[in-house]
């Protein structure tokens, strides 16, 4: 079961990679006709908004998944105590709250404003805020499997 969740969340980040290409071709292309031919894309901002929602929150899960975030060790050597070696698993909880909450208010969110669209590409706010929701939820789950992990002995286990 921990394989298949790990190739879900590593398919989502293959999407957001793609998204990437997508938004890197995009540009350059804008690029291309505003200064050659005068003529730029309109709607490239809004375009980058909600590609830019799609890369951040489809990457997060996996990130989060295979020990990819950014960490920094500074209290390492103070919190090294046999007394403190739940606090990991404390924030990895913590954390999962947080997003957990995150994912809960966006879907309200998202339902309260279901027939919002763009302004521009008239494109309707609700699939990309619930890829919020989404990728919200995933982290939240990653980070109770690394908080569980982290107590029972396992640091790293979903990795």
């Amino acid at each position: 079961m921990r394989d298949l969740f790990g190739r879900f969340l590593r398919l989502l980040s293959l999407v957001a990679g793609v998204v990437v290409l997508a938004l890197m071709f995009f540009t350059v292309l804008d690029v291309f006709f505003r200064y050659l031919f005068n003529v730029p894309f309109r709607s490239v901002y809004e375009f980058t908004e909600y590609m830019m929602a799609l890369v951040v929150f489809f990457g997060i899960p996996y990130c989060g998944w295979t020990g990819g975030h950014l960490a920094v060790d500074v209290f390492a050597h103070w919190l090294d105590r046999p007394s403190l070696r739940f606090l990991p698993a404390f924030l990895a909880f913590t954390g999962a709250a947080l997003f957990a909450l995150i994912a809960y208010r966006a879907t309200l969110e998202t339902l309260a404003t279901f027939e919002q669209v763009s302004n521009l590409l008239r494109w309707p706010h609700y699939p990309f805020r619930f890829a919020v929701v989404l990728g919200s939820a995933l982290y939240a789950i990653v980070l109770i499997v690394q908080g569980l992990d982290t107590l029972r002995g396992r640091a790293g286990a979903s990795r």
